[in-house]
């Protein structure tokens, strides 16, 4: 599903280093909005990767999920994950932005992380069509009173949230990957959602944060698979990062580089979760 990172590829290891990090804001704000129990619900997990959040919600005792992704290689990986709801769970390999399910098919649609990687994202004209096209589907297939939900960046988020993006050089170039806030809750608007909050937990991390401390690992091909700005970074990119994280570790300034970052992290936060009501 993503136009720049090969999850079939990233599908093995995704699991060592990224979590469901939001689960009690998700069932929370979810069931408050459409105002069923989760065993009620039928949730559609657009772009589900290998299944965290999926699992998450089934553990939890939702009523059905629907799993849908671009890889192969990640969606295989979620069957496997959920097999022990195989009577409540659906999954189906598509590509956004189509959504191949009837109108008004489910509670929730969910999109985690997931529309920085649509085709069109860093296109400089700042419409970003495909993520309009997606959240229209999104709209489509909700059941009316259904809740779309939207975990992404805010571009305040990519600049000061993650510590290496600046170092790798690309955060111009990531942030122009994710559709503005106020972009997204314009379509939602513009679609029917009459009711749209946006929340940040600041001290929540996407990645297993002894992974994510540990910034003398970057230095191993196999850490950088957990974010995908490392995938969209050019081979120079990705040999000048070594060479500053090298230069650092020589010097004895990693932690205290590490910290002075997270003071900014716990500012502005790594991801926004949108709610969206129809």
């Amino acid at each position: 599903m993503s136009s720049f990172t090969n999850y079939d590829d990233v599908s093995n290891s995704y699991d060592v280093y990224r979590r469901a990090s939001n689960m009690d804001l998700l069932i929370g704000m979810t069931t408050h909005l459409t105002g069923k129990c989760l065993d009620e619900m039928s949730v559609l997990d657009a772009g589900c990767g290998t299944g965290n959040y999926a699992l998450g919600l089934l553990d939890a005792g939702l009523g059905r999920i629907t799993m849908m992704d671009g890889s192969d290689g990640m969606l295989k990986t979620a069957h496997m994950k959920t097999a022990n709801y195989q009577s409540i769970a659906e999954y189906r390999l598509a590509r956004l932005p189509q959504l191949p399910f009837p109108d008004e098919s489910f509670d929730v649609v969910m999109f985690n992380q997931v529309l920085h990687h649509l085709s069109d994202s860093s296109k400089p004209d700042g419409r970003y069509p495909v993520v309009r096209e997606t959240l229209a589907e999104a709209i489509r297939v909700l059941k009316k009173g259904g809740v779309i939900v939207i975990d992404t960046c805010s571009h305040d988020q990519v600049r000061h949230g993650y510590w290496f993006n600046d170092v790798l050089g690309i955060t111009e170039q990531y942030m122009s990957l994710y559709p503005p806030l106020p972009l997204l809750r314009q379509v939602l608007s513009n679609g029917g959602c009459t009711t749209i909050q946006a929340y940040v937990q600041p001290d929540v991390v996407l990645m297993d944060y002894a992974m994510y401390s540990d910034v003398e690992g970057s230095l191993q091909a196999s850490w950088r698979k957990a974010d995908s700005c490392f995938s969209l970074s050019s081979q120079e990119q990705i040999e000048s990062f070594c060479q500053k994280i090298t230069k650092m570790k020589n010097e004895n300034t990693l932690k205290a580089f590490f910290e002075e970052c997270e003071q900014e992290r716990l500012t502005f936060g790594q991801s926004t979760t949108i709610f969206a009501r129809k």
